[in-house]
């Protein structure tokens, strides 16, 4: 664990291995705070699990079915007469199991801008996705859709009448005994046991994402992570009180949406790969995986159970990093006795080559600066813009020039704008996550009709957005 820390340069790093009921080991590494030096990590600090929420809101789904006040198959429309999607017949047809499997014909991460650093409540954003055209057919790709469990949280509020948060507070995490476990930012950021997000080493401002709620709201420790293996692992029950049953558990963890093996997958035993609810399954060693992870900027983590083995992994980091998908492989070899040492040479590789094309990637965009742009009287790009799904975009005057900013998440996404191409302009958001963007206005005989934004990266389309002048 310290060399692994070590090589991969962590500000902090949590990690918590659980076999056979008992936490078998516990290691902490590193600073919870690269600027205030708080100390060490232990294991009630607090870390964004972002994803990992996933699994908790398919769990509550299923004790709604267990109660008999939800089912399997129940429309979504049928408790939320307001959701729609972009096709009339999925909105229709779309189950409540749809919405936690990742098959409603959105792509991965579609519609997520709606979500991330936005003021729309998750209702809002949801109400908003329905303008984005749906690119797969009805059940037909996995679409990693963030959206759609979001609005599961909504259903859970409609058939309980708790709010998402309230409901995962009062039936899972006081009665499994999650005590440091929490949805809510202010808490999360008040905390003084609290990692804090970094990038490549440096601490960066903490983002509330309450408005994810039931996709990627929850901040939880190890301590509290192996108490949720444990509710697992002991299929459900807690205290000799069953929270979830065997048939729900086994539902959760079917297959539902099918996944590609790739190469990696291929060289390393794995033959099967899928989605649940909540959860990914593989098949490693020729044992079933159940496994997940988050990230949000500054943080990712992985939660894997081996049931076979009666083996729970969970890993927590405070920065982007590769280590707890590391971590799962080497410690399911480790605890079958298996040489274990191979990952983390591996993973370095992976790294290594990534830190390059990223480097690569951001010289070649830098390249494509013109010396000479052609450009309209600056006055002419002032104004209001917007996206018929994402909303508002404001070009203003600044006292350097122009800036660009995107309403919704004005805080994140503002920028000073300088002429790059011909009728384009770089700007640089406030968001250290992201790379510059490129805004391209679309100019029909010296009219601006509006633009798009050149802004690659991996978890955010923004090249999906038009923003037409209002």
């Amino acid at each position: 664990m310290q060399s692994c820390y070590e090589k991969f340069d962590l500000p902090a790093m949590s990690v918590s291995v659980v076999k056979d009921g008992r936490v078998v080991l516990n290691s902490n590494f590193g600073e919870k705070s690269e600027k205030s030096k708080t100390g060490v990590p232990n294991e009630n600090t607090l870390y964004a699990i972002a994803s990992l929420s996933k699994a908790f809101t398919s769990a509550a789904i299923g004790m709604l079915v267990d109660e008999g006040k939800l089912k399997w198959d129940d429309k979504v429309v049928e408790h939320l007469p307001w959701f729609a999607l972009n096709d009339p017949y999925v909105t229709a047809n779309i189950t409540i199991e749809d919405l936690l499997c990742h098959r409603s014909g959105l792509i991965t991460f579609d519609g997520d801008l709606l979500w991330y650093g936005s003021n729309y409540t998750r209702e809002e954003a949801i109400k908003r996705l329905r303008e984005r055209p749906l690119t797969y057919g009805f059940r037909s790709e996995f679409g990693y859709q963030n959206l759609m469990f979001m609005t599961a949280g909504e259903v859970i509020e409609s058939a309980s009448g708790m709010t998402w948060d309230e409901f995962i507070e009062t039936r899972i995490l006081k009665p499994i005994g999650m005590v440091r476990t929490t949805s809510s930012f202010q808490k999360f950021s008040t905390d003084f046991n609290s990692a804090k997000p970094h990038l490549k080493g440096k601490e960066i401002f903490m983002l509330s994402y309450d408005n994810s709620g039931a996709t990627a709201a929850l901040n939880s420790s190890t301590a509290d992570m192996s108490k949720w293996i444990d509710f697992w692992l002991d299929n459900g029950i807690v205290n000799g009180d069953t929270l979830l049953s065997a048939q729900s558990i086994k539902k959760l963890w079917s297959t539902h949406t099918p996944l590609g093996v790739g190469n990696f997958d291929e060289r390393n035993g794995t033959h099967f790969k899928g989605y649940g609810m909540g959860w990914f399954l593989m098949d490693y060693d020729g044992k079933k995986v159940i496994h997940h992870g988050g990230g949000l900027p500054g943080y990712i983590s992985k939660v894997a159970i081996i049931p076979e083995d009666n083996l729970g992994i969970i890993a927590l980091t405070n920065d982007m990093s590769s280590v707890p998908s590391l971590l799962m492989y080497a410690v399911i070899d480790w605890a079958n006795g298996k040489d274990y040492t191979k990952w983390m040479d591996m993973f370095y590789e992976f790294k290594v080559g990534g830190d390059q094309r990223e480097s690569d990637n951001m010289q070649e965009r830098l390249e494509t600066k013109k010396a000479d742009p052609r450009m309209l009287p600056v006055t002419d790009y002032l104004g209001i813009y917007e996206d018929v799904m994402y909303g508002k975009a404001e070009v203003s005057m600044g006292e350097s020039g122009l800036i660009m900013s995107l309403l919704p998440a004005k805080e994140l996404f503002t920028g000073n704008m300088e002429p790059w191409n011909d009728h384009a302009f770089k700007f640089e958001v406030n968001d250290p996550f992201l790379p510059f963007g490129v805004a391209n206005f679309d100019v029909k005989e010296d009219v601006i009709k509006g633009f798009t934004i050149e802004l690659p990266n991996n978890d955010f389309h923004f090249n999906k957005l038009y923003f037409k002048k209002q």
